[in-house]
């Protein structure tokens, strides 16, 4: 899930009549209430503990032992009771009979039956780990929009400054009859953009603060976030070849459930052996009221038994299928995020090293030249605006490098953090 501000605002901050979006010192921010996250760990954490799709996914792992507690067990004795009715008014002894009986268990099957029951429950708790990794991605990934529109906000004051500062040039040059009026009016017309416009960015956090609820369980807090993406030298070049990986071990987990069912069915196509005992007082002889014997169950013809196996066969051989297909899938993705996120870092050195320390010194020159009467009132406003586009644009590769970091961390073998 990702929470991004919308089309209309990014171009409604790059364009248009304002210098674009920053924030002074000056901004205020609300207290932070108790119970809502302050940093990212916080908000992992709050995220771990309360959210609830993520709950339910760990109740998979509940029902699974349940069911696993029911695995290896044999069936439950059949117990039989017969009455003579027409001995219950005779002077002799009630004619009574009853019988137990108990099926046999192949002791493979049993170990095939506690086999499927514990990949069942090693599934489970992978699927909760594999859940538990996208949802702190997923909170990475908001926690790092969260800290965009906030800087955001923080540019567009610094922006709001800006125009201040050309508004108090052109007054002293209007003064000594130096600048046209019209300037003057230009400017405070960006001015009055600007406050508009930061309207536009609250309605945005509120917004985006509402949308967290079902992530975090609570709104985030209203103080400043910071947002650390790590060096290049930590971003590994290549992830390791491994069935370690949790997504893996759910499909490997469902592999062996598969394989030991099939066992289960194959076992099926065996004789099955009934144990009985059994008392009948209708005999006179006592000597043969008591009884003990077995029975035995032969498939008759085999089909249906056959049937089973088959399915069974290609249950196990899809879970092969599906291993092999999502091992490959992994390995696809984790490379290509790794050759992303390793072009992001190249692409944000270039706008951190060059081209914003260039547009800056850009916009200190037009500053000097619209005081000293050289410069045009409209090439500042165009240089402030490129400015405060490439500051953006510094915040935006920032925030998709911290969140493709995070997706990155969930999909590497080990659940160990780039930093």
């Amino acid at each position: 899930m990702t929470f991004a501000l919308t089309r209309s605002l990014i171009r409604s901050i790059l364009a248009g009549s304002i210098l674009t979006i920053a924030v002074s010192v000056s901004y205020v921010w609300a207290e932070v209430k108790p119970g809502r996250p302050a940093d990212i760990n916080d908000w992992i954490e709050k995220a771990l503990d309360t959210n609830a799709s993520l709950a339910g996914t760990r109740e998979t792992i509940s029902a699974a032992r349940a069911a696993g507690e029911a695995s290896g067990t044999w069936d439950d004795p059949v117990a039989k009771y017969a009455l003579a009715p027409q001995t219950l008014e005779g002077g002799s002894t009630v004619g009574h009979r009853f019988e137990i009986a108990q099926k046999l268990p192949w002791p493979d099957q049993l170990e095939a039956s506690e086999n499927a029951a514990a990949a069942q429950i090693r599934g489970a708790r992978a699927d909760a780990q594999w859940a538990e990794r996208q949802l702190t991605a997923q909170v990475k990934a908001a926690y790092a929009n969260w800290w965009y529109i906030d800087q955001a906000i923080q540019l567009h004051h610094q922006t709001r400054n800006h125009v201040a500062q050309l508004i108090e040039i052109t007054e002293q040059r209007l003064a000594y009859g130096k600048a046209p009026q019209s300037q003057l009016l230009r400017l405070t017309t960006e001015l009055d953009a600007l406050d508009a416009q930061f309207i536009g960015l609250g309605e945005e956090q509120d917004k985006l603060r509402a949308s967290l609820l079902p992530l975090l369980g609570v709104e985030p807090g209203s103080q400043p976030v910071s947002l650390r993406v790590p060096p290049f030298s930590a971003l590994p070049r290549t992830a390791s070849i491994t069935d370690a990986h949790p997504l893996l071990l759910s499909v490997k987990a469902r592999k062996e459930a598969a394989a030991a069912r099939l066992k289960e069915k194959e076992a099926d196509q065996r004789p099955s052996f009934t144990a009985n005992a059994g008392y009948n007082s209708l005999w006179a002889d006592e000597d043969k009221r008591w009884t003990i014997g077995f029975g035995v169950q032969i498939p008759f013809t085999g089909r249906r038994q056959s049937s089973a196996v088959q399915q069974a066969k290609s249950q196990l051989a899809q879970q092969e299928w599906n291993l092999l297909q999502t091992r490959r899938e992994w390995q696809a993705a984790t490379a290509q995020a790794i050759a992303a996120i390793r072009a992001s870092y190249s692409r944000l050195d270039i706008l951190k090293d060059r081209q914003v320390p260039n547009q800056t010194a850009h916009w200190q020159a037009m500053l000097d030249e619209i005081g000293s009467g050289r410069g045009d009132i409209e090439a500042a406003i165009d240089s402030a605006r490129k400015l405060t586009a490439l500051k953006l644009e510094k915040a935006r590769l920032q925030k998709q490098l911290f969140a493709a970091l995070g997706q990155l961390e969930s999909w590497l073998p080990e659940a160990t953090a780039v930093q």
